[in-house]
Order: C-alpha cells, then structure tokens, then sequence
C-alpha cells in the first residue's frame, strides 16, 4: 500500500461519543458514536489508520535541522526553527505539544475500545501493538523535547480530566520503553512494509530511545535485534547511462577507471535510496511517511518546495549552513580543513568565483555531493544542463549560500509537483540503527571489530574508504568520529536537533551563521534552558499544573 489514509474526520466524530448524553438535547443523525462504531474490521482498521496519521508530513521533520547548527530556516511564517535557532524561545510557541496530545488522545480512545470489533486474536494483538508503539513514539517525542509531560494512560470524556501533574521525563521515557517491549511479539516481523510499525520498526525505535537517554547496553541489544532481522543498506551495483550525467571530474580526481565507478555507484546508492522508484524494494527503509502525488486526500512530499533553489521552482526555506558543509570528510576518510571564512569570500568575489574557490570542494566525501548544491555544482538528472548558482538577494534564494539536494527526487513525478512529491520521507532507516549500534557499543566498550563494520556498511556504501583504524583508535578519537559520522548521513533527516542536545554540545555549535560572503546568517545565542522546549502558553492556561515545571525549566 503506497499510502495510509488518514481517516481523521471519521475518528474525530467517534470521540464524540464519549460526550455525556445529558450535554445534548438529542443524538446528531451526521455523527457516529462508539456504540454504532467499532462493527467490522474494517472500523478498527481505518481507526488505526487515523492514528498512523501521526506520520504524515514528517517531511517536516527537515525543519528540525534548521532548528540546529546543520541548517538554517529563513521563513519564521514556515515552521519555529527560525526563532528556536535564534535562542528567541519563549512559551508564545508551541514546538509540537498540543498537537501530539491530539494524536494520545486519539491512541487512548482506539485501545479503549478496539476489543469491540470483531478481529481474529491474531489481528487484535497486532493492532494492539501497533497503536501501543506509536503512543510510545509520541510520548518519547514530548519527553525529550519538553522534559515532565502528563502521562495519559485512558481516554477522557472531559478535558479537565487531563489537569493533571506532569510526569518526570524519566518515568516517560520508561513507560515508553516498556510498551514497546511489550508489544513487539505481537508485530508483523516483516521488512518491506516502512507503512506501518513492524517487528523492526519497534526495535530500531527502542535503540533510538536508549540511545537518547545513555541506556547504552539496552540501545546495542535493541540494534543488534534489528541487525539480526534481514535489513541491509540501499546499494546500486549497476549504474546507468543517467546516473553518469552529472561530470564531477572538475571535483574529483579519478586514479583509474575503478575509482571512477566506485564514487558513482557510492553517489547514486546514497542518493538513490530517498528517490520514489526504489521505494517496494529499499530493505534500508524501516520507518517511513508514504506519500504519493495527485491525491484528492492529502498533498505528497513537500521537500520539492522546501529545498530546491528559485530557479528550480523551490523557496530554499531550509537550506545548509557552511558549518554543515564543512564536516564532510575529504575522499580519503580524513578531517577536512576549511579556509578562513574572510579567504573563501574573497575567493567567491561576489558571485564571479576565482579559480581557486572550488578548492574547498574538490575531492570530498561523496555523500556532500549527493547532499548539497554549493555554487557549481551540476544536477543534470534535474534539469538538463543544470548547474547551481547561488542568487544571493531574496526573491526564493538560499540565505546561505548552499541548498539541499538530498530527499529531493529529480524524477518528473516528483520534482514537477509543488508541495506533491511521490517519495516517502525515511522516519528511521537501516544506517541509523548502524550509527546507534556503533555509538552505543564505543560508550560501553571501546573500539572493537564489529563497531569498525557497522561503520564501514555505511562508508563503503557511499564509496568512502574503510575508517582508519589505526588512527581511529581510542574511544574518544572514534566518539568524535562517530558523532561527525552521523551528522553527515542523517543531514536533513531531522535527528540533529536532538543529537547536539544529548551530547551537551549545543552550547558550543548554535553559534552566529555566516554565508559564504562572511555575511550574517542569523545571530544565534544559546541558554542551558533551551536544552527543553517550554510548554506552550495554552497548555499553561488549561492545565495550572505545568506551572511550576515551567518554572524548573526556567522560563
């Protein structure tokens, strides 16, 4: 199935069952109730596909690297990663916090009352599990973004039922844990379907999960369940004709025809994953948002919009900061050394680049050219004849000076539709599990042999040397390679937000962006407190509770 439909007006009129008869003159004849509810199978199953709506956008999950260091969000009207970024985070906005409520509530009725339907054991375990781990999700992601939330455990009637105090985040996190765990028995064990919460899917949240919250040992079990279950990184062994369009011979030096082939299979392997037309097959993907163009229902991929520059039809809305740019490696493993911001704008010359200012992007990991457009760069397989040139000036234009070229599909069915694109947007793939495992297991252990493998799938996939492991050999050396590592694979994917928080390296990173004219950015001031998201004012308002841990939070 391409795409789950969210039902979401009919599981709102069911919840208006749990209305008191006494609070109505008489029965509305357009609405149904839980009694007249819950008949078929086909009643829990589009019930649950209401709670799946959790996922839809999560394209929108990219704004989360605008909210950090990777990116930078130019339209405040888009999303709250303009302010947040800035450190101007008060509770006048709401990061998320009333919305996923909507989603518990709606997990809460739906498990309180699936057992009316008439589903065989197997299926009712199942859907069971399924909305149990989602609820998990949800309550995972208010956890770590605003620290003690109410846990709601049942459907309420009232909406001063839920007044109450909030729990401490470690408790969450636990609750969260254990649902999980409890439910992934009951889950379809199968690989190819990134719709719907699997057996994998569960694993590979609980190593997120543990992993988050320094539950090392937990997080390497989690991730070798997932190991153990069949997934493998997206790898293109055979190029086409079209994925030679693009000529990086200006960038890369080629030693013979074998290094030739191994950066372009490693650069339509990593590109490729994310494009509509690998999607049935991709065993990478675990989790994703499905979405396809030209429905009646819903709109697709919006990263077509998002991403793209102006003379590609996009708003550059979130776009790469230099520092982003700056971590990927050099095509032999290594650390890259940028030049001093003042010398790169001197070498840009305003728009009329000498020759040495593609220097800093000549022989370079393969993944920053899969991922970013930086002035030069050609993109054939979008528009023919295609090279990026920065239009420094508004009017749609990245602020930065770079624009995202990853999680956009150039393929006609996607790149021609604005907000519309038919490519799925990955909520949690193979490489991140990979990434967990060989994080976790270094906190616990040190370097070993199956941490340098984990890191290698994902290197050589992408036509990048093997880690160095003579030089990277000590915990804290491949700490700090690991941490790089990740960054660049999950660019744009949204998980740097947290990340620079767990690590307690935020306060060293969200620092004043400049673009490649060492101009301003975006000031950026970082505060301790910024470490969680205040609850909005609103949830203040109807629940007196909260006050004090907004207090401790110190907002």
């Amino acid at each position: 199935m391409k795409k789950i439909f969210y039902i979401t007006f009919v599981f709102a009129v069911i919840a208006m069952g749990s209305c008191k008869k006494s609070d109505l003159d008489y029965v509305p004849q357009d609405q149904l109730s839980s009694n007249s509810f819950w008949k078929t199978e086909k009643d829990a199953t589009l019930a649950l596909n209401a709670c799946y709506g959790y996922f839809s956008n999560a394209y929108t999950n990219a704004y989360d690297d605008g909210a950090s260091d990777n990116a930078y969000a130019q339209y405040p009207w888009e999303s709250n990663a303009t302010p947040i970024a800035a450190g101007n985070i008060n509770a006048t906005i709401d990061q998320g916090y009333g919305s996923r409520y909507v989603y518990i509530r709606r997990y809460n009725y739906f498990l309180d009352n699936v057992a009316k339907a008439p589903l065989s054991a197997t299926v009712m375990k199942r859907y069971v599990a399924e909305a149990k781990v989602l609820r998990a999700i949800t309550y995972y992601d208010l956890a770590r973004i605003f620290g003690p939330v109410p846990l709601l455990k049942t459907a309420y009637a009232e909406p001063s039922e839920t007044a109450v105090t909030p729990t401490p985040e470690a408790e969450v996190i636990n609750f969260a844990i254990s649902e999980i765990q409890s439910a992934v028995a009951d889950l379809n064990p199968a690989i190819v379907q990134s719709g719907r919460i699997t057996a994998g899917a569960a694993w590979a949240f609980l190593a997120r999960i543990q992993l988050q919250y320094q539950k090392y040992a937990d997080a390497v079990a989690s991730a070798e369940k997932v190991k153990s279950l069949g997934y493998q990184l997206f790898r293109k062994n055979t190029l086409t004709a079209d994925d030679l369009t693009d000529d990086f011979s200006k960038y890369i030096t080629f030693a013979d025809a074998a290094d030739k082939d191994k950066f372009y299979k490693g650069l339509a392997s990593y590109e490729q994953q994310f494009w509509a037309a690998n999607e049935l097959d991709n065993k990478e993907l675990i989790l994703a948002s499905q979405n396809i163009s030209n429905s009646s229902y819903d709109y697709g991929n919006g990263l077509r919009t998002l991403f793209p520059p102006s003379d590609l039809g996009g708003w550059s809305s979130i776009t790469p900061t230099q520092d982003l740019v700056n971590a990927y490696w050099t095509k032999s493993g290594d650390a890259f050394t940028p030049p001093a911001a003042n010398v790169r704008a001197t070498k840009y010359n305003n728009g009329k680049p000498n020759a040495a200012y593609n220097d800093e992007f000549k022989n370079r990991d393969t993944r920053l050219y899969a991922s970013i457009l930086f002035p030069g760069t050609p993109w054939g397989r979008i528009n023919a004849g295609f090279s990026f040139a920065w239009g420094k000036g508004g009017g749609n234009n990245s602020v930065t000076g770079y624009n995202f070229k990853k999680l956009v599909d150039p393929s006609p069915e996607s790149s021609q539709n604005e907000w519309d694109g038919a490519q799925d947007f990955p909520i949690i793939r193979y490489a991140e599990v990979l990434l967990a495992f060989a994080e976790a297991k270094n906190e616990l252990s040190g370097p070993d042999a199956t941490i340098y493998a984990a890191l290698d799938d994902i290197r050589t996939r992408a036509g990048m040397p093997a880690v160095n492991q003579t030089a990277i050999n000590t915990k804290e050396k491949l700490r700090d390679f690991i941490r790089n590592e990740r960054r660049i694979e999950l660019a744009g994917e949204g998980q740097r937000y947290s990340d620079i928080r767990r690590w307690n390296i935020a306060k060293d990173v969200m620092k004043t962006t400049y673009d490649i004219t060492n101009s301003i950015v975006q000031t950026r001031i970082w505060d301790n407190k910024f470490m969680l998201m205040p609850y909005p004012q609103t949830a203040i308002d109807r629940n007196a509770n909260l006050k004090a841990a907004q207090t401790t939070k110190g907002y």
